[in-house]
């Protein structure tokens, strides 16, 4: 049992601790009163001159500097995206970056054969696109996320799963658009822009924002490169569709997919119609190329 004494000590020490910590407090407050004005903080700018990834989530579209080193991909074109919210709920875009890896595969002099890991966490995805951009060492990958991606100029073309868009339109804020070539059109033929081809942007709303859907018959957007693939109601084969890109900049790519699963499932199932367990679905391989 403490006694009157034991008690009167702690409440004077409890009193002493309370004027010490004001004595403290006092303290702090006049050295942050002494600071300059000239050292407060200021949000950063991204200085033109280098490139930015991409990662944060700007509502306003914000140029990136470069589609490639020594190019400004940014400065060409910046619009507003329409419907962004829409776009958000239908496609699903995620806030987390994908771990999807692109790289490049052996290839003829001049081409690329590009590897995009578009798996996106597994059939019902749980993660964003994997965003990447043409440069003459190869398709690089972006580090941006899908809602993040509406407001960036610094991509050119994202895939995730069977869905592959690029920046422009309802997709991003940049000038991106697409070509498809003539039935029957093999890659190799495709040596030069033909002023025929009508070059479109991603345009998965209309106006009044209401939904365009592909023809696949799976109530999926209306995107500039859906038919690289077609469903058979077992396994997505692949078309053979050549595609022509025009980037921000005015540089022309063809584009060819040539698998959605690992090589030999997606050869099966391109000859048979039936694709074999497990496939590596998700898994994209691109054949492109830059035009003169």
């Amino acid at each position: 049992m403490r006694t009157q004494t034991e008690e009167t000590m702690t409440r004077r020490s409890g009193q002493q601790g309370v004027w010490a910590l004001a004595g403290v407090v006092m303290a702090l407050v006049v050295l942050v009163n002494c600071g300059s004005d000239d050292d407060a903080p200021v949000d950063p700018v991204p200085d033109a001159s280098v490139a930015d990834s991409g990662t944060d989530a700007g509502s306003d579209p914000v140029p990136d500097s470069g589609t490639d080193a020594g190019t400004d991909a940014g400065t060409q074109c910046l619009n507003e995206v329409p419907c962004k919210e829409q776009s958000i709920d239908k496609l699903q875009l995620f806030t987390n970056v994908s771990t999807g890896v692109v790289r490049e595969e052996d290839a003829p002099e001049g081409e690329f054969h590009t590897y995009i890991d578009a798996r996106a966490g597994g059939v019902s995805p749980t993660q964003s696109y994997t965003y990447a951009r043409f440069t003459p060492e190869g398709l690089a990958k972006v580090e941006v996320d899908d809602q993040s991606a509406l407001a960036r100029t610094g991509w050119d073309i994202a895939f995730r799963r069977y869905y592959i868009r690029v920046n422009s339109g309802t997709s991003g804020p940049s000038c991106v658009s697409v070509a498809r070539t003539p039935a029957g059109t093999t890659f190799a033929s495709v040596t030069a822009v033909d002023p025929a081809w009508e070059f479109k942007t991603e345009a998965w709303y209309d106006d009044s924002c209401t939904f365009i859907s592909d023809d696949s018959g799976l109530s999926g957007p209306l995107m500039s490169m859906g038919t690289f693939w077609t469903y058979n109601q077992r396994c997505v084969a692949m078309t053979g569709d050549v595609f022509v890109i025009r980037l921000a900049d005015g540089r022309h790519v063809k584009l060819e997919v040539t698998a959605y699963y690992e090589p030999e499932p997606q050869q099966v199932c391109n000859e048979t119609g039936t694709a074999p367990s497990p496939n590596g679905s998700g898994q994209i391989r691109a054949r492109w190329a830059f035009l003169p």
